[in-house]
């Protein structure tokens, strides 16, 4: 599982916009990560590499959003994509065309 998804970075639900884990989700305590539901299971971790290594590792990997101000969110991973589709992904600030985006990519690994 872990071999399929190296150099990959885990998609949130279309529930939850379909938004890549990335830099921007950090809480001051560090990226809270877990299986899921991580609100009551997860750990946090210092470094966004070790995050996603973790997250790699995980059966249904699961993580928190802390965006901006104390805004926060559960998000559960549904497909791993490459670097250059999450950097798509994530230059989608319209929250319909980035889940039709996401469904348009056909290399995701579940």
């Amino acid at each position: 599982m872990k071999l399929t998804r190296e150099n990959r970075f885990p998609v949130s639900t279309i529930e939850t916009g379909c938004v890549p884990f990335n830099l921007k989700q950090k809480a001051r305590e560090g990226y809270k990560v877990g299986e899921n539901p991580v609100k009551d299971t997860g750990e946090y971790v210092d470094t966004f590499t070790e995050a996603l290594e973790r997250l790699r590792a995980m059966r249904i990997a699961g993580w928190r959003d802390y965006g901006a101000g104390n805004s926060q969110g559960a998000r559960r991973a549904i497909g791993w994509v490459t670097k250059a589709d999450a950097e798509r992904l994530l230059g989608e600030k319209d929250t319909e065309k980035r889940i039709a985006l996401y469904r348009s990519i056909i290399d995701v690994v579940l």
